[in-house]
Protein backbone atom coordinates (compact mmCIF):
# COMPACT_ATOMS: atom_id res chain seq x y z
CA UNK A 1 0.00 0.00 0.00
CA UNK A 2 1.14 3.12 -0.91
CA UNK A 3 1.02 6.23 1.75
CA UNK A 4 1.72 9.85 2.37
CA UNK A 5 3.34 11.14 6.14
CA UNK A 6 1.17 13.59 7.54
CA UNK A 7 3.22 15.98 9.71
CA UNK A 8 1.59 18.81 12.32
CA UNK A 9 1.21 22.18 10.76
CA UNK A 10 -1.10 24.38 12.78
CA UNK A 11 -4.31 24.75 13.96
CA UNK A 12 -7.53 27.49 13.65
CA UNK A 13 -9.85 28.24 15.49
CA UNK A 14 -13.39 27.73 13.54
CA UNK A 15 -15.18 31.94 14.09
CA UNK A 16 -18.73 31.05 15.53
CA UNK A 17 -18.41 27.59 16.37
CA UNK A 18 -18.13 27.25 20.04
CA UNK A 19 -14.59 26.38 20.64
CA UNK A 20 -14.16 23.78 17.60
CA UNK A 21 -10.99 24.45 15.50
CA UNK A 22 -9.39 23.10 11.91
CA UNK A 23 -5.91 21.05 12.88
CA UNK A 24 -3.87 20.96 9.07
CA UNK A 25 -1.86 17.87 8.12
CA UNK A 26 0.52 18.84 5.55
CA UNK A 27 2.81 16.60 3.19
CA UNK A 28 6.40 16.49 3.60
CA UNK A 29 6.78 18.50 1.06
CA UNK A 30 4.05 20.90 1.91
CA UNK A 31 2.45 20.93 -0.86
CA UNK A 32 -0.81 19.44 -0.02
CA UNK A 33 -2.72 19.46 3.23
CA UNK A 34 -5.57 17.34 5.51
CA UNK A 35 -7.92 19.10 7.75
CA UNK A 36 -9.10 17.68 10.81
CA UNK A 37 -12.14 19.17 12.74
CA UNK A 38 -11.31 19.26 16.83
CA UNK A 39 -13.93 19.81 19.27
CA UNK A 40 -13.63 21.95 22.03
CA UNK A 41 -12.02 19.22 24.51
CA UNK A 42 -9.52 18.47 22.11
CA UNK A 43 -8.72 22.23 20.85
CA UNK A 44 -8.36 22.35 24.68
CA UNK A 45 -6.13 19.59 24.72
CA UNK A 46 -4.26 20.90 21.88
CA UNK A 47 -3.97 24.44 22.99
CA UNK A 48 -2.16 22.88 26.25
CA UNK A 49 0.78 21.52 23.91
CA UNK A 50 1.00 24.11 21.53
CA UNK A 51 1.32 26.83 24.62
CA UNK A 52 3.60 24.25 26.92
CA UNK A 53 1.74 25.28 29.93
CA UNK A 54 3.16 24.53 33.07
CA UNK A 55 2.82 20.75 34.32
CA UNK A 56 1.83 19.25 30.64
CA UNK A 57 4.37 16.40 30.82
CA UNK A 58 2.75 15.26 33.72
CA UNK A 59 -0.66 14.65 32.13
CA UNK A 60 -1.80 10.99 31.01
CA UNK A 61 -0.61 10.92 27.31
CA UNK A 62 2.33 12.61 27.83
CA UNK A 63 3.56 9.78 30.55
CA UNK A 64 1.75 6.60 28.31
CA UNK A 65 4.06 7.80 25.80
CA UNK A 66 6.86 7.95 27.57
CA UNK A 67 6.00 4.96 28.82
CA UNK A 68 5.71 3.32 25.87
CA UNK A 69 8.51 4.98 23.96
CA UNK A 70 10.81 3.46 26.71
CA UNK A 71 9.96 -0.40 25.76
CA UNK A 72 9.71 0.10 22.26
CA UNK A 73 10.59 3.28 19.90
CA UNK A 74 9.73 3.04 16.65
CA UNK A 75 7.21 0.64 16.96
CA UNK A 76 4.20 2.72 16.44
CA UNK A 77 2.62 4.11 13.74
CA UNK A 78 -0.57 6.03 12.97
CA UNK A 79 -2.46 5.08 9.63
CA UNK A 80 -5.76 6.87 8.40
CA UNK A 81 -7.29 4.73 5.54
CA UNK A 82 -10.62 5.91 4.95
CA UNK A 83 -13.62 8.36 5.46
CA UNK A 84 -16.65 6.85 6.39
CA UNK A 85 -20.08 9.27 7.36
CA UNK A 86 -17.90 11.90 8.26
CA UNK A 87 -15.22 10.47 9.89
CA UNK A 88 -11.74 9.39 9.10
CA UNK A 89 -10.81 5.85 10.12
CA UNK A 90 -7.43 5.72 11.59
CA UNK A 91 -5.79 2.67 13.46
CA UNK A 92 -2.85 2.96 15.41
CA UNK A 93 -0.44 -0.05 14.94
CA UNK A 94 2.18 -1.53 16.98
CA UNK A 95 4.41 -3.26 14.03
CA UNK A 96 6.27 -5.34 16.59
CA UNK A 97 3.03 -7.07 17.66
CA UNK A 98 1.05 -6.06 14.66
CA UNK A 99 -1.91 -5.40 16.82
CA UNK A 100 -3.68 -2.51 15.34
CA UNK A 101 -6.46 -0.43 17.28
CA UNK A 102 -9.00 2.03 16.17
CA UNK A 103 -8.18 6.11 17.30
CA UNK A 104 -10.05 9.13 16.42
CA UNK A 105 -8.58 11.13 13.97
CA UNK A 106 -8.33 13.57 16.49
CA UNK A 107 -6.75 11.69 18.84
CA UNK A 108 -4.47 10.69 16.67
CA UNK A 109 -3.22 13.99 15.60
CA UNK A 110 -2.82 14.58 19.39
CA UNK A 111 -0.98 11.73 20.13
CA UNK A 112 1.43 12.16 16.93
CA UNK A 113 2.10 16.07 18.42
CA UNK A 114 3.23 14.28 22.14
CA UNK A 115 5.43 11.52 21.13
CA UNK A 116 6.05 12.36 17.25
CA UNK A 117 4.89 8.59 16.49
CA UNK A 118 4.67 8.46 12.33
CA UNK A 119 1.41 9.43 10.75
CA UNK A 120 0.40 8.14 7.45
CA UNK A 121 -2.53 8.73 5.00
CA UNK A 122 -3.37 5.95 1.97
CA UNK A 123 -1.98 7.29 -1.14
CA UNK A 124 -5.53 7.51 -2.89
CA UNK A 125 -7.43 8.88 0.28
CA UNK A 126 -4.86 11.29 0.01
CA UNK A 127 -5.35 12.73 -3.07
CA UNK A 128 -9.12 12.29 -2.70
CA UNK A 129 -9.04 14.43 0.27
CA UNK A 130 -6.07 17.09 0.12
CA UNK A 131 -6.07 20.74 -0.63
CA UNK A 132 -3.29 22.51 -1.70
CA UNK A 133 -1.38 23.91 1.07
CA UNK A 134 -0.28 27.64 1.22
CA UNK A 135 0.73 29.45 4.16
CA UNK A 136 -1.17 32.61 4.32
CA UNK A 137 -4.63 31.18 3.22
CA UNK A 138 -7.13 33.58 4.65
CA UNK A 139 -9.53 30.30 4.73
CA UNK A 140 -9.10 26.39 5.08
CA UNK A 141 -10.91 24.73 3.04
CA UNK A 142 -12.54 21.18 4.28
CA UNK A 143 -13.88 18.41 2.27
CA UNK A 144 -17.70 17.78 2.83
CA UNK A 145 -17.56 14.38 3.63
CA UNK A 146 -15.36 14.70 6.32
CA UNK A 147 -18.32 16.76 8.35
CA UNK A 148 -20.30 14.66 10.35
CA UNK A 149 -24.09 14.87 10.16
CA UNK A 150 -25.01 17.24 12.35
CA UNK A 151 -22.66 19.91 11.42
CA UNK A 152 -23.81 19.07 7.51
CA UNK A 153 -27.20 20.01 8.46
CA UNK A 154 -26.33 22.87 10.55
CA UNK A 155 -23.98 23.78 7.22
CA UNK A 156 -27.15 22.96 4.83
CA UNK A 157 -29.40 25.33 7.17
CA UNK A 158 -27.24 28.47 6.75
CA UNK A 159 -26.49 27.87 3.20
CA UNK A 160 -30.27 27.74 2.78
CA UNK A 161 -30.55 31.29 4.71
CA UNK A 162 -28.39 32.94 3.37
CA UNK A 163 -29.56 31.87 -0.34
CA UNK A 164 -26.32 30.07 -1.33
CA UNK A 165 -28.25 27.36 -3.23
CA UNK A 166 -25.30 25.94 -4.91
CA UNK A 167 -23.93 24.77 -1.36
CA UNK A 168 -26.74 23.51 -0.25
CA UNK A 169 -27.23 21.43 -3.11
CA UNK A 170 -23.45 20.24 -2.28
CA UNK A 171 -24.54 19.44 1.31
CA UNK A 172 -28.16 18.39 0.54
CA UNK A 173 -25.93 15.15 -1.34
CA UNK A 174 -23.83 14.22 1.06
CA UNK A 175 -26.72 13.67 3.55
CA UNK A 176 -28.67 11.65 0.65
CA UNK A 177 -25.38 9.34 -0.30
CA UNK A 178 -25.06 9.27 4.00
CA UNK A 179 -28.78 7.90 4.15
CA UNK A 180 -28.45 5.53 1.68
CA UNK A 181 -25.45 3.32 3.07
Amino acid sequence: MNRVQLFYKDMSEIVGSDGFSVVRLTDIDEQRAICVICDRAMTEQMTIRFNRLPGHQLMLPEVLMQMLQSEGKGELELMVYDVVDGQYLVSLLNKRSLTLRPIRMSDAVLLHYISKIPFYMEEGLMRRQCTPYTLEAQGISIPINTLDTEHLNRELQRAIDTENYRLASHLHEELQKRNKQ
